[in-house]
């Protein structure tokens, strides 16, 4: 069977690939400064003419320099999601605030109910995910938000082209932020953005990214080599005998070798801050983020129309697949199930790799006492968490692939 990976350099295409490489061959584009300008022009428009776009090497210094420039400082709190990943907590953190944790509902996007249960008078802001490019009820959290005379912050990480109502995410908060990440909806191996309409917010925001440092070389070399090395690594992750695939072990040399980056580093796991971040989008990223922003309605599409698919084929199972959300981009596709982490280990003997967001209420945190959750404060959360199955939605698969997914699941389902 073909391998289908979900993670694994996900949207990576021939002419990215070749593009890697002329940019890596090219050094003198590396911090080209005009191709960072013309990203953020060019993102900034697709949102409209009163938006300004600044571009930084993360999403998650993206949300840091957010927090800076609201003068969030020690003692604050800033309302997230509990089923989040740690770099969205992390920022608040590292800006000597605390996370104020808030349940989720049944589509996995922050509960209304339990944002205003929780608020209270040192809370200065409540981030808004939109859980794998699913729209969260952005306008009620910003009502709620109106009342308790706090800002909104939209963190769009994961839903790229999404709407709410017909409008698109990212304009619905005081500021929003993006991420680039190598499996999110467009992707440049690491990169982020800052989104706003708010000229005080944007120029405070200017000042202090432009006083950031460059990353360094060798880090920018790490990531134009990743699409490259991904060529290699993807059709050959299942060839081999079980664990030790010749995919498996070009990546774990890369890695240990450092000639690739983990998407986490180890010290954010811990809470901690990597002295990468913040940094400024080096050009060559910048380069490798606009070429996928071109093809990022071609791509919301395609992943649209697998959800569709996913939504038929499973009909008459047991697998309940997440009916039609207006406006929802489905960079994964989400299913609740007990028994998620045995079918992903027999998804990947037939050659599938599922996914498995959020296996931990704040994931891949080593320890959650130390990024401030306290356990039983968001029970549906903690009950989602390790029980979702993530099916696979990216670029570059086939309709055979959903088929052939979805073929695993029956199979699966048969076997019990």
């Amino acid at each position: 069977m073909k391998p289908v990976v979900i993670s694994i350099s996900p949207n990576t295409e021939k002419d990215d690939i070749l593009l890697s490489l002329r940019v890596l061959l090219s050094p003198w584009k590396w911090f080209d400064e005009k191709a960072v300008s013309d990203f953020e022009n060019k993102f900034a428009s697709y949102f409209g003419k009163n938006y300004k776009a600044l571009a930084v090497n993360s999403g998650r210094s993206a949300e840091f320099l957010i927090l800076k420039a609201m003068d969030i400082r020690k003692g604050d709190f800033v309302a997230i999601q509990a089923l989040t990943c740690i770099a969205v907590s992390n920022p608040i953190l590292w800006n000597d605030a605390l996370p104020l944790y808030v349940d989720v509902d049944d589509s996995y996007n922050m509960d209304v109910g339990d944002l205003e249960k929780k608020l209270n008078g040192d809370v200065r802001c409540v981030i808004v995910q939109h859980s794998f490019g699913v729209p969260a009820k952005v306008e009620e959290i910003a009502r709620v938000a109106k009342k308790h005379n706090i800002s909104v912050i939209e963190d769009c990480a994961v839903s790229m082209g999404g709407k709410y109502n017909g409008k698109k995410l990212g304009t619905f908060g005081d500021i929003s932020f993006f991420s680039f990440g190598r499996d999110k909806v467009i992707s440049s191996v690491f990169g982020g953005m800052i989104l706003t309409s708010n000229q005080n917010y944007y120029k405070k925001l200017r000042l202090l990214r432009d006083n950031l440092a460059e990353p360094p070389k060798s880090w920018v070399i790490r990531q134009l080599l990743h699409p490259i090395l991904f060529s290699f690594i993807k059709p050959s992750y299942f060839l081999g005998f079980r664990k030790y695939s010749i995919g498996k072990m070009l990546l774990f040399v890369s890695q240990k070798l450092r000639i690739l980056d983990k998407a986490v580093y180890e010290k954010e796991k811990r809470g901690k801050k990597p002295e990468l971040f913040p940094s400024k989008m080096p050009g060559a990223l910048a380069v490798l983020a606009l070429h996928q922003f071109n093809k990022l309605d071609k791509f919301n599409k395609r992943r649209i129309g697998f959800h569709n698919s996913y939504l038929k084929m499973l009909e008459g199972t047991n697998f309940r697949c997440p009916s039609g959300v207006e406006g929802a981009i489905w960079l994964r596709v989400p299913i609740h199930e007990l028994k998620s982490k045995e079918i992903i280990e027999f998804a990947k003997r037939q050659n599938i790799l599922l996914g498995d967001w959020y296996n931990k209420v704040v994931t891949p945190a080593l320890d959650l006492e130390v990024i401030g959750y306290r356990k039983g404060s968001c029970p549906a959360a903690e009950m989602y968490a390790g029980c979702l199955l993530n099916l696979p939605t990216y670029p570059l698969m086939e309709n055979s692939d959903v088929e052939n997914v979805v073929s695993v699941l029956k199979l699966w389902e048969s076997t019990k």
